[in-house]
C-alpha cells in the first residue's frame, strides 16, 4: 500500500490560529538594531577621545525581525524549518541620503538584498528588468530617488527605485567598457563614472550611456592606474582606489591629477590592496585595505590619522573587506565579505567649540573628530 503523508489536523490548526492571535494581541517593541552610544569597540582605545565606535551589523533577512513572540519561531516548529535568507559575499553597500533604506550588492548570492531600518522589511532581488543578477559589485546613489547597479559580469549598468527596487532604465554601456567595477554619479553635471577594471581607466558616461571621455591609462604615473577597483565622488574630486599601485588618487571630473595618497609597504600609511574609498563631511579619507584587514583614515595631505579594525571575525575585526559608504549622518558601512556581513560604525564628531572666535578648519582626528 502506498504511503501517505496525513494532513494536519484540526486541533493544529486551531492551535496555530489561537498562536496568531494571541500574540497579535500582545504589545512588543522591536530589538534596537544598532547602538549607536553603546559599548562596542571605539577607535582610537583609551584613553585617548575615541573618533569611531562600532555600532552593529546586517547579516540577513532575520535582522529585520522584531521580538514580537517568536511567531516565526512557532510556525517552523509546526510546519518545518523556512529557509533562511542571510547575506554570502556582500561586495558593495549603500544608505541613500534621506532614504530609511540600506542596499547592499551580494555577489556571492547574486542578488540584491534591501533593509528598511524604519520599519524593519527586508526584500530581496535576484532579477532586474528580468535579467538575473549576477555580480553586484558596485552601487551608487543616482538621481530622483534612484540607485545605480553595477554588475561586472553581465557588464551592465541599471538604474532602480530606492524604495521598491523597480526597475527604471539601463545605460547602455559602450563597448570600450571591458569589465565595469565601479560606478559613481555626478549629480551637478549628470556623469557616470565607470572604473574599467581590465582597461585601467575611468569612463565618463551621460545617463544615456554615451561615453563622455576616457580618464588616465595603464601606468603608475599620476593620473595613470593598474586594476583600479572603486571610485567615490565628494563634488570636489573623484577618488579611484589604485589598487595595483598601492595608492588612492584624487582627481578633478575632468582628470586633472591633485593628489595621491599611500604606497607599496608595510609601514602606517602604506597600502597593499586598496579596495574601497569614502569622504565623511570633515573631509577625512576612509580606504577600505583588503591585504591588511583594515581602514586607514587619513587627511586630504595623504597624513595618516588612524586606523582602524583588525584581522578577525569578532566586532570591528574584517575578513578581506571591500566596499565602504560614509551616509550624511556620517555612519561608516563596511562590507566584510568573507565574515558574510556589514560592519557599522559611527564618526563621533567633536563638541561644539566653548569659543565663539572663528576658526581656521583643522582635518585632524585629534582635533576635529
Amino acid at each position: 500500500m502506498k504511503y501517505r503523508r496525513p494532513a494536519f489536523s484540526g486541533h493544529v490548526l486551531l492551535l496555530a490560529v489561537w498562536a496568531m492571535s494571541l500574540l497579535a494581541g500582545c504589545s512588543h517593541t522591536s530589538k534596537p538594531l544598532f547602538a549607536p552610544n553603546g559599548n562596542g569597540p571605539v577607535w582610537p582605545s583609551p584613553p585617548e577621545q575615541p573618533r569611531i565606535r562600532y555600532v552593529g551589523e546586517l547579516r540577513g533577512a532575520d535582522d529585520m525581525e522584531s521580538d514580537s513572540g517568536n511567531l516565526g519561531d512557532f510556525f517552523a516548529a509546526i510546519f518545518g524549518e523556512t529557509e533562511k535568507v542571510e547575506l554570502v559575499g556582500p561586495r558593495s553597500v549603500v544608505h541613500p541620503h534621506g532614504s530609511d533604506v540600506v542596499w547592499i550588492g551580494d555577489t556571492g548570492a547574486h542578488c540584491l538584498h534591501q533593509f528598511d531600518l524604519k520599519n524593519h522589511k527586508y526584500r530581496r532581488i535576484i532579477k532586474i528588468n528580468g535579467a538575473d543578477v549576477l555580480s553586484p559589485v558596485s552601487l551608487a546613489e543616482g538621481p530622483n530617488g534612484s540607485i545605480f547597479v553595477c554588475d561586472s559580469l553581465a557588464g551592465t549598468i541599471t538604474q532602480i527605485d530606492i524604495d521598491d527596487g523597480d526597475f527604471l532604465r539601463e545605460v547602455l554601456v559602450p563597448a570600450d567598457i571591458l569589465r565595469p567595477v565601479g560606478v559613481a554619479f555626478d549629480a551637478t553635471t549628470g556623469s557616470i563614472f565607470v572604473v574599467d577594471a581590465v582597461a585601467h581607466d575611468v569612463k565618463v558616461l551621460n545617463l544615456d550611456g554615451k561615453l563622455i571621455r576616457t580618464i588616465g591609462k595603464r601606468g603608475t604615473g599620476p593620473g595613470e592606474f593598474n586594476y583600479p577597483s572603486a571610485i567615490t565622488w565628494d563634488s570636489q574630486l573623484i577618488w579611484i582606489a589604485d589598487s595595483g599601485n598601492h595608492r588612492v588618487q584624487g582627481l578633478t571630473a575632468f582628470g586633472e591629477f591633485v593628489s595621491s595618497i599611500g604606497q607599496a609597504g608595510d609601514a602606517p600609511g602604506d597600502l597593499a590592496l586598496p579596495k574601497s574609498v569614502a569622504i565623511d563631511k570633515g573631509g577625512h579619507i576612509y580606504v577600505v585595505d583588503a591585504r591588511f584587514e583594515n581602514i586607514q583614515v587619513f587627511d586630504r595631505q595623504g597624513n595618516l590619522l588612524l586606523a582602524i579594525g583588525e584581522e578577525g571575525t569578532g566586532p570591528g575585526q574584517f575578513w578581506l573587506p571591500g566596499a565602504i559608504f560614509i551616509d550624511t549622518n556620517d555612519w561608516l558601512w563596511v562590507c566584510d565579505p568573507y565574515n558574510k556581513r556589514v560592519q557599522v560604525f559611527r564618526y563621533l564628531q567633536p563638541d561644539a567649540p566653548k569659543s565663539q572666535t572663528p576658526k581656521k578648519p583643522d582635518l585632524s582626528l585629534d582635533n576635529h573628530g
